[in-house]
């Protein structure tokens, strides 16, 4: 999947830029309720799940041919507790349809499964799921 995915093989780390003309950053992090992270949810000793929105048309580098690189966007979840969690997607901006493409308790992922923002989705515990929006 890394190397099917320039969003996971970046040759610059992200910088949590806006991205010209589509009101998003490169890079997002969210809690499980969907809001966006602050500073001080960083410094909690008890957070133990987070989301993570990578941008694939903030990946800021050219391909040989000069042309920008870009990809599908992605939101993984990290899901570090023990027990299961519900996890809702973040708002539209960032993805107006989601499909599951890796879940690590699962196992191997049969059949597409769709999302849209503000749905939920149960994490298993220790557990991490990668949902993928395609571009269009």
């Amino acid at each position: 999947m890394r190397k099917n995915h320039p969003a996971f093989c970046r040759r610059k780390w992200f910088q949590g830029q806006p991205i010209k003309g589509l009101g998003v950053e490169d890079i997002a992090w969210f809690l499980p309720d969907a809001s966006e992270m602050t500073e001080e949810h960083w410094n909690n000793s008890f957070a133990k799940s987070l989301g993570v929105y990578l941008n694939g048309k903030g990946i800021h580098t050219v391909n040989p041919k000069g042309e920008p690189v870009v990809d599908d966007s992605f939101y993984v979840i990290f899901n570090a507790h023990h027990d299961s969690l519900d996890y809702s997607l973040p708002p539209e901006k960032y993805g107006r349809q989601w499909e599951k493409i890796l879940d690590t308790a699962a196992g191997k992922i049969s059949e597409t499964q769709s999302f849209k923002p503000g749905d939920k989705l149960k994490v298993e515990g220790r557990s991490i799921i990668v949902l993928q929006n395609p571009r269009k």
